[in-house]
Parts: structure tokens; C-alpha cells; sequence
């Protein structure tokens, strides 16, 4: 049986292995197969004196083999050769035992790990794994890279040598790209590929030559491609990366990057990972910044690690040399898009380092917290130095639980007043829980002492002690059925009382008025965040939730309402005076609703108590109808602070073609807030992706920017990693390649 003609290489790619051959396995002098078809299984290893590989064995199989006794023998007919690790076929091979030379003929196939290569004639020498190969093509298994060349050379395990070759991961008579070398040299022990003489072809069409190239198949050091940019701010961006592979579990990749309006920053990351611990450390440097006529710097480490028995130690610690760092750099530098706001927009930086202990019952850790003000005439958080906390919890009986939480700080700022304060608060607790529902009385005390420094107006000296009692409890309604699901309904209540106290004599160091919605209006402390004010309560908070699952189990619809009843006309505000208070607050509901499995409506929001206005409420329809396909359509409200509309989409136009863009408008200033708009197209073995891109930073400050992605599967990348700035404005989208 005749493999088929091998036909790969920068056009058509091969696609696997050829088949063995159907002969049985037989001795020559007892032949039993069909009269139609001879076959012949010789172990050659059998032979005295010869025929062994260094990894064993010689084994092959053919429909005809003549001399094997003389040590030149001469194999026809669907040939079939195993040495090693190794497989070759052809329509003929000669062996001779003399050279230790196999000469193969007729649509050769050498089969090797990671390597397969197709050519009219080769010539192998098995104990010294080195050969020749005439008009190769080959296939590079793993990276779907693929070729062909004028000659081909094995110079040793694993090495091998192309002259007047190509290479590429792309099909067809036309390669989307393809590498034309003089010489190309792949070395499988340490997986890398260097040519000389090199010419870039995108189309056909040559675009540049480079003397040498080099290019890892796994990870190496060397120079990675260059980055391109252009902003407001920098003017035209080049970025020249360099990688350096220090060991399997360190990495550092230095960069150098030059800005046409800004000068040239040192941009480096070092990598680590450890067994028990892992971090990573960025380092920008730009020296003589034209625009700030200044040396701008910043810093960025986060490292994680195991300390054993329960022990872990974490840091997070991020500077900038000035406020604006992270606008004008936050695309090209190591700090990403986590901050809150996005790149640009953080009003602070948070630097944190602690040591933790946690166990079944015990949750402790010492940490310094310290923040960097960004936005113009913003306040940041007073700095911790130290918080120590400690958290407990233990079950009592069957249904009794204990629960401790406990916490020291000293607050330190610049200006203001500063000190210590000690909270402890301890809460016991009784739950009964059956299937119509479940019943929570607690009784809790806060307790708060501060040691108040630069004190005027306050006292040096200051505690708080206040009770709570609560109880809370839910009825469960669930309605079966077989063709409609399950429908499932929940009133709860829950009943609060703390004394009334006014808290103007103790300063502000980390409280805040909350961002409320239906879950935050069942905690005891529900009108602040922190622990420098605790609401005063004598109020039943009660609410109606529920959902639906269709017969297939797919959740229809969830929805929540809820609303606090003040039997307590007076209530303290933020300033902790003693205030008027309304009979009831405002009503908080979400829900989501999803008529279609790729239909999601989803909503939140408070309303004034008479239902007559809206106070803040937050809307997306999401409809997400296939791979690569996404529509949103957002609204964001909060009375006297935000009005904003937007749209976004990313969406298959024409084959591989995809466009995707943003859009958010300021209803209440009629001015759009932030503009993306892109186009990308995957090609299979290469893909690009260019996003143009408006914001409004804090401050009123604008930037626009050019990201540009193009990759080239199987070789490099060059560009913008623009998928974490895509996902931030186009939820739900994904541009993967």
C-alpha cells in the first residue's frame, strides 16, 4: 500500500502520519499472506554483529527484501524502517551495513518526535543520527510550523539545517506571511530556530530583510519584537523589548521605550515563582522628561508566599514619581488596568504589606496600608501603620455561634487629626434553620477606644460603647412545576436596635457614606462604612426576593426588593450630629431577567419611598448570540452626580472580519465620555487588531491613543496587549488570538 504523495511545506501543509502497511508479521521462509502481496518482517537486531540503533532494534517492513544475509540489502514495495524513536517509509530503501548508511527513494516520510519531513530521496546514518535530505519539505508538529528547502541536513540529535527554506504556520498556494532564509537552523534540544539571509513576505510580497533572526519555538532569551504606539500625550511610541530566560522559574524582560515628546524610559520586569512563593516586580525610569523636566520613576511589586503552619506574608506596593503617571503611561507600562477607575482614572494608588495567619476558626493578620493621592485636589485615605486584626469563629451547641471581630489601627495623614483605635466586636448568635424558612436572634457590642493625636477639637482620649440586638428571619415559598419549573419566593425581615448616640467627638479616619443597595441594607451598620460612626436603630428592614427556573433548570428571572422602617425619628449623620430622620428609607431593588439564553436584562437601583423619583439606578441589556458576538447596551444614574448612556459591541462583519467599539455619553453635559471604535481580523495563522481610542481623565483632561496588535502565529507578536483594555469597555467581549 503506497502512502500518499507527501505535498506540504509554505503551501499546502501535511496533515499526519501515512499508515503502516497490512502485512503480517512472518519469518521469509514461511511466508502466509494473500498470493497478491508479499511481506517481509526482518529484526535486524537478530543479525550478528550489526544492525543496532543506539535506542534498540532495527526493525523493518516491506513487500519485498533481497540480500539480507550479505549486510547490503535492498528493500521495495511499501517500506516500512523503525530505529529508535524514529520511522522512515519510502517505495525503496538500501542498506548498507559498511557506512551504517540507509538510502531511501520514492516518497520518502521520516517520522521523528515533533518532526515530520517528506522528500523525494534521503541518505541516513543511524548510529550517528545524521543525514540528508533532497527538496525537504517538513512539518513542525506542535507549532504548526511548516516548510520546505532545497536541502536539508541532520548534524546531530536533534539538530538540523535548511538551506534555501522557508517557513511559515499559513496554507494555501500564497502564505499569509512565510520566512524565505538562505539558511535555516533548528535545534529541537533547546527548541529554537535561527535563520540568515531573511526576507519577510506578507503575501507574496517581500516587506523587510534582517542578516539573521532568531526566534524561540519555547521560551528563550532574546530580543522580542518591537511595540508601537501613538498617544496625546507621548506622540509616537517605540518599544524594544529584550527577554532574558534566567532559569525554568525566572524571567526578566527589559525595555527600552522611546516616546517622540517625552524622551527614552527603562521600562524592566522581573518574574519569580517558587514552590511556597511567586511576585513580580516593575521599574520604570524616565531620565530628563521634556514634559515634566523632571527624572519620572515608578514602582510596582506584588509578591505572594506560604510561611507554613498557616502563615502567609503578601505585599502590594505602587508608586509614581507624579500624579499623572498612570495617564499618561498606564497603557505602556507594567501597571495594567486593575486600579479603580481603569488606566488614568485611579484618584489613588494603594500600597499594602501584611502577615496572615488563618485556621478553621481564626483569621488574623498585621498589615501597614499606605495611598498615594492621584486626582487633582482628591483626598486619599488616611495611611494605616499598623492594622492589626483578629476574627473568630466557633459554633456553640447545636445551633449557638460565636463570632469575634477585633482590629487595631494607628491612622496617620499629613494634615488633621491622627491616632489609634481599638474595636472589638463581639456577637453571639442563635440560628434555627428548617425548609419553610430560618429564624437568626444576635446580640452584639461595639466597642471603640482612641488615642487621638494633633486632637483640637477632639479629646485626647475617647470611647464608645454600643449594644445591638437583632433578629432576622425568612419564609421559604416554592412552587413545582413539571412543565413551568420552579418558582421560589422569600420574604424577610430582620428587626435592629441600637441606642442613639452622637459621635461628633470622635474624628474621621476611615468611614464614608456607603454605596447602598439591597444586600447593605440588612447590615447593622448599614448608613457607614468604617467604624468611626455606628447608626443609631430602633427600625424593622424587611423585603420580598425570589426567582425562577425554567424545567430545564435555566434561571428565568431573580428579583429583590427591600425598604427600612424607622421607628426612631432621629438618626446621627456624618459629622455624627444628631439629625432628623424620615419614618422609612428609600427602596433598593435589583433583578435580572433573561427571556432568551443569550438575552440578559439586568438592573439595580434606589428609589425615593413615595416611588415619586429615581435617586441612582444602574441598567444593561446584554445579548451575547454567538462566539465573538456581543451588544450592551448600559445606563448609569445617581441623582446630582452621574447621567450616562453608552453602547458597546463587538461583532463578526464578513468572514474572518470582526469590528467591536464603544460608546459613553454624558446626558447631562451632552458630551461623550469615552470613545473606542476598532476593526480586527484573524487569519488563522496571523491576526490584527487596531483600536482608536478617546477618554476623559479626572482632572477634564483628554487622551487619545492607537492600539495596534498584529500577530503571527507560530513566530512573534508585535504590538499592544489590548484585550485588558477591551474587556474593561466592551464587557463580554473577547478578542483572544
Amino acid at each position: 500500500m503506497k502512502a500518499p504523495h507527501a505535498h506540504f511545506g509554505c503551501a499546502p501543509r501535511l496533515r499526519g502520519h501515512r499508515a503502516r502497511g497490512t502485512a503480517h508479521r512472518h519469518h521469509a521462509e514461511t511466508p502466509r499472506v494473500a498470493p497478491w502481496r508479499w511481506s517481509l518482517l526482518v529484526l535486524l537486531g537478530l543479525a550478528p554483529g550489526a544492525w543496532g540503533s543506539p535506542a534498540g532494534p532495527i526493525t523493518l517492513y516491506a513487500d519485498h527484501v533481497q540480500g539480507v544475509a550479505s549486510g547490503h540489502w535492498t528493500a521495495s514495495g511499501d517500506v516500512e524502517v523503525l530505529y529508535g524513536d524514529r520511522r522512515l517509509y519510502a517505495d525503496e530503501v538500501h542498506y548498507r551495513q559498511d557506512e551504517d548508511e540507509i538510502i531511501a527513494t520514492g516518497h520518502v516520510r521520516m517520522v521523528s518526535p515533533g518532526l515530520v519531513t517528506a522528500a523525494p530521496k534521503a541518505i541516513v546514518h543511524v548510529q550517528a543520527n545524521q543525514g540528508i535530505v533532497l527538496q525537504p519539505r517538513y512539518l513542525l508538529e506542535a507549532q504548526h510550523g511548516h516548510g520546505h528547502a532545497k536541502k536539508g541536513e541532520e548534524l546531530g540529535k536533534g539538530r538540523y539545517r535548511l538551506n534555501e527554506a522557508c517557513y511559515t504556520t499559513c496554507d494555501g498556494k500564497v502564505p499569509a506571511w512565510q520566512l524565505w532564509s538562505s539558511q535555516l537552523d533548528l535545534n529541537q534540544n533547546d527548541d529554537y530556530v535561527t535563520t540568515r539571509n531573511t526576507t519577510l513576505n506578507v503575501f507574496g510580497l517581500p516587506i523587510f530583510w534582517l542578516p539573521y533572526l532568531s526566534f524561540p519555538l519555547k521560551r528563550h532569551s532574546g530580543f522580542l519584537t518591537p511595540t508601537f504606539g501613538s498617544s496625546t500625550v507621548n506622540g509616537l511610541t517605540l518599544g524594544i523589548p529584550y527577554y532574558f530566560d534566567i532559569a525554568p522559574n525566572l524571567d526578566d524582560t527589559l525595555t527600552v521605550l522611546g516616546f517622540t515628546k517625552r524622551g527614552v524610559m527603562l521600562q524592566n520586569q522581573f518574574r519569580y515563582l517558587e514552590p511556597s512563593y511567586s511576585g513580580r516586580l516593575n521599574l520604570d525610569l524616565l531620565p530628563a522628561d521634556r514634559l515634566t523636566h523632571n527624572t519620572v520613576w515608578a514602582i510596582s511589586w506584588q509578591h505572594q508566599q506560604n510561611l507554613g503552619d498557616g502563615f502567609s506574608l503578601a505585599t502590594n506596593i505602587n508608586r509614581v514619581s507624579y500624579r499623572n503617571f498612570l495617564a499618561d503611561f498606564g497603557s505602556s507600562a507594567g501597571f495594567g488596568s486593575s486600579f479603580l477607575g481603569g488606566i488614568g482614572n485611579a484618584p489613588y494608588l494603594t500600597s499594602t504589606a501584611g502577615v496572615y495567619y488563618g485556621n478553621a476558626h481564626i483569621d488574623a493578620g498585621a498589615v501597614l496600608q499606605n495611598y498615594q493621592e492621584l486626582a487633582p485636589g482628591g483626598v486619599a485615605p488616611y495611611s494605616q501603620l499598623p492594622y492589626l486584626y483578629a476574627n473568630g469563629y466557633w459554633r456553640v451547641g447545636n445551633r449557638g455561634y460565636f463570632d469575634w471581630r477585633s482590629n487595631f489601627n494607628y491612622f496617620y495623614a499629613s494634615a488633621g487629626p491622627i491616632g489609634e483605635r481599638l474595636d472589638l466586636t463581639p456577637t453571639f448568635g442563635w440560628r434555627f434553620s428548617r425548609a419553610w424558612g430560618f429564624l437568626d436572634p444576635k446580640a452584639r457590642l461595639y466597642y471603640s477606644y482612641y488615642q487621638v493625636q494633633r486632637n483640637p477639637p477632639y479629646s485626647r482620649a475617647i470611647s464608645r460603647t454600643l449594644p445591638a440586638l437583632s433578629l432576622k428571619g425568612s419564609l421559604n415559598f416554592v412552587r413545582y412545576g413539571s412543565a413551568d419549573g420552579v418558582t421560589v419566593l422569600q420574604p424577610i425581615f430582620k428587626y435592629l436596635y441600637i441606642p442613639l448616640r452622637a459621635q461628633n467627638d470622635i474624628p474621621l479616619f476611615d468611614t464614608s457614606l456607603p454605596f447602598s443597595n439591597y444586600d447593605s441594607i440588612f447590615a447593622d451598620n448599614s448608613l457607614f462604612s468604617g467604624s468611626d460612626r455606628i447608626n443609631g436603630a430602633n427600625q424593622i428592614i424587611y423585603g420580598l426576593q425570589g426567582s425562577h427556573q425554567n424545567a430545564a433548570g435555566r434561571q428565568i428571572w431573580q428579583a429583590a426588593l427591600g425598604q427600612i422602617r424607622y421607628f426612631n425619628r432621629q438618626q446621627i449623620d456624618l459629622a455624627g450630629n444628631i439629625v432628623p430622620q424620615n419614618p422609612q428609607s428609600d427602596y433598593f431593588f435589583q433583578g435580572e431577567y433573561a427571556p432568551l439564553p443569550n438575552l440578559y436584562l439586568l438592573g439595580s437601583g434606589q428609589a425615593r419611598s413615595g416611588w415619586e423619583r429615581l435617586e441612582r439606578a444602574d441598567f444593561r441589556a446584554q445579548w451575547l448570540p454567538g462566539a465573538g458576538k456581543v451588544l450592551n447596551l448600559d445606563y448609569r444614574y445617581t441623582r446630582n452626580y452621574v447621567n450616562q448612556a453608552g453602547v458597546s459591541a463587538a461583532w463578526p462583519v464578513f468572514r474572518q472580519w470582526r469590528v467591536l467599539g464603544s460608546y459613553q455619553y454624558d446626558v447631562a453635559d451632552h458630551k461623550p465620555l469615552e470613545e473606542l471604535v476598532g476593526i480586527g481580523y484573524d487569519g488563522g495563522c496571523w491576526a490584527a487588531q487596531l483600536m482608536v481610542y478617546h477618554q476623559i481623565l479626572l482632572g477634564g483632561q483628554t487622551n487619545n491613543a492607537v492600539y495596534l496588535e498584529i500577530v503571527l502565529r507560530g513566530l512573534t507578536s508585535v504590538g499592544n496587549a489590548s484585550n485588558g483594555l477591551l474587556n474593561q469597555y466592551v464587557p463580554g467581549a473577547s478578542m483572544e488570538f
